[in-house]
């Protein structure tokens, strides 16, 4: 009798790639809950940064799985839209969502890095 593919694990670990900013937050109160801690209050935030959580008007990019001293990560993407070479975001959760640092590069506001990320993680962060 042949199989009909490979096996399938029985826990499916989620993919930490291809996934999309808005979509995420909307279903994982991990991933929401860890950028609402971030901006929240924060002042000097551009606008679309500040309203992320509730209004996803921004350019989100896929997410990418990306690996940080052993551990698996997911970098998102994302941009003012008509101004993504002006304002532009990098965010990096931990697996479970429950860890965010942040990374946003504005032309007016300057480089604001929220969340203490380590260095490694900050290299990720100012990647291109």
């Amino acid at each position: 009798m042949a199989l009909a593919g490979p096996p399938v694990a029985t826990a499916a670990e989620p993919s930490l790639s291809g996934n999309f900013l808005p979509a995420v937050l909307a279903g994982s109160e991990p991933h929401r809950q860890a950028l609402v801690g971030l901006i929240r209050g924060k002042p000097g935030l551009p606008a679309w940064v500040r309203n992320m959580v509730s209004r996803d008007r921004y350019v989100a990019l896929a997410s990418k799985r990306v690996e940080i001293e052993g551990k698996s990560m997911q970098l998102f993407a994302a941009c003012q839209p008509g101004n993504c070479a002006a304002s532009a975001l990098r965010v990096l959760y931990s697996q479970d969502g429950k860890r965010a640092v942040l990374r946003i590069a504005d032309v007016r506001l300057g480089t604001i890095v929220l969340g203490e990320p380590n260095p490694a993680e900050l290299d990720v962060l100012a990647a291109d």
